[in-house]
């Protein structure tokens, strides 16, 4: 009975918690930043909220500097899907792939982090 006790005591503290951000792609305003359809077009990213859930710990997405916006277009960015931030899991180390800076090399975000220039050790 206690090892049953430890293990969902266990499996509780590895959930991770979700907490509310602003969101990056329309900066909260829950409209469409572009207009692209019409300019009452609700925010493709949070669906008109102005806020994300996203899981903590995160880290900034380096694949749009937080905007996003993917690179030079009108579209979601691609590695945070928006958001501006990118979850991870604790303990990290720089990607081995990208070496931290959250793109492949060819202007695509990192397959292997997703943009975050983090990976878990």
């Amino acid at each position: 009975m206690a090892q049953e006790a430890a293990a969902e005591e266990k499996a509780v503290g590895k959930e991770a918690k979700c907490v509310e951000v602003k969101c990056a792609f329309c900066r909260g305003t829950g409209k469409d930043p572009f207009g692209v359809l019409s300019i009452l077009s609700t925010c493709s990213a949070c669906g008109g909220k102005g806020t994300a859930r996203v899981k903590e710990p995160y880290v900034t997405c380096l694949a749009c500097a937080g905007t996003g916006v993917q690179s030079s277009s009108r579209v979601r960015c691609l590695g945070c899907g928006g958001t501006g931030v990118i979850h991870v899991e604790e303990p990290t180390e720089t990607c081995p792939v990208c070496k931290g800076t959250g793109f492949d090399g060819l202007h695509l975000y990192c397959l292997r982090c997703h943009g975050a220039g983090v990976v878990t050790a």
